[in-house]
């Protein structure tokens, strides 16, 4: 009898063991089968960097030239004779444009912009990169770019890098790379280079009284 109420005891603690079990096997699975999809999402997002560059010189530079020797009023003159002899068009634009081709750029996402001829100071890239785009960094390999806010899908943000250099009559050479991982990992960088002309002296243009140089630039991205 001992054996037998064993048994039976044995029996239906099992069965209920069993059903009990059934109830809560079902969620534990779920959350089971849930965890390795949670950590295995891929980003869904992608940025593309693309270099800027073009025309030759800055149009504030030559009319600052000329207001000094007492000819500002003739900027549209030298401009043109600038363009018709030289084929040199103002409005230097040198820099990069961060673009959300897929999804949001999330914020605190960074790139290196690098500047092998020391040509840009921290300040002068803080004065021409709005605060609510980028906080920037000096360090050992550049300067280290990170977005405070998100880049919207399909918007653009110009990270500008003439108006930073120092010395636009010298020779420069800047790449901008984006070093957190997008959906496209590794096609990030864009680069441009620009390459110190030399110096066009204004008096060599024909013009009476005209004189100084102006410093200018050729794009090569």
């Amino acid at each position: 009898m001992t054996e037998d109420n064993t048994f039976a005891s044995a029996q239906g603690v099992s069965r209920r063991t069993l059903v009990k079990g059934a109830a809560w096997s079902l969620p534990v699975i779920a959350v089971a089968a849930a965890t390795p999809l949670a950590s295995a999402s891929t980003v869904t997002w992608n940025g593309a960097v693309a270099g800027v560059c073009s025309n030759d010189y800055d149009l504030s530079a030559l009319q600052n030239l000329l207001d000094n020797i007492g000819l500002g009023g003739l900027v549209g003159v030298v401009q043109t004779a600038l363009k018709t002899l030289l084929d040199l068009d103002p409005g230097a634009t040198r820099g990069f444009n961060i673009t959300a081709t897929a999804g949001e750029i999330p914020a605190g996402t960074q790139y290196v912009l690098t500047d092998p001829n020391a040509l840009l100071t921290l300040s002068g890239l803080e004065a021409v990169i709005a605060a609510n785009v980028a906080g920037i960094a000096s360090t050992s390999d550049g300067y280290v770019l990170t977005l405070t806010n998100p880049i919207p899908e399909g918007s653009t943000v110009f990270v500008n890098v003439y108006d930073a250099i120092v010395n636009v009559g010298a020779l420069s050479s800047f790449t901008l790379t984006q070093t957190t991982a997008d959906a496209n990992a590794g096609d990030n960088a864009g680069s441009t280079a620009s390459l110190a002309a030399v110096a066009v002296n204004l008096d060599s243009l024909g013009i009476p009284l005209l004189s100084g140089s102006l410093a200018v630039q050729t794009c090569d991205l």
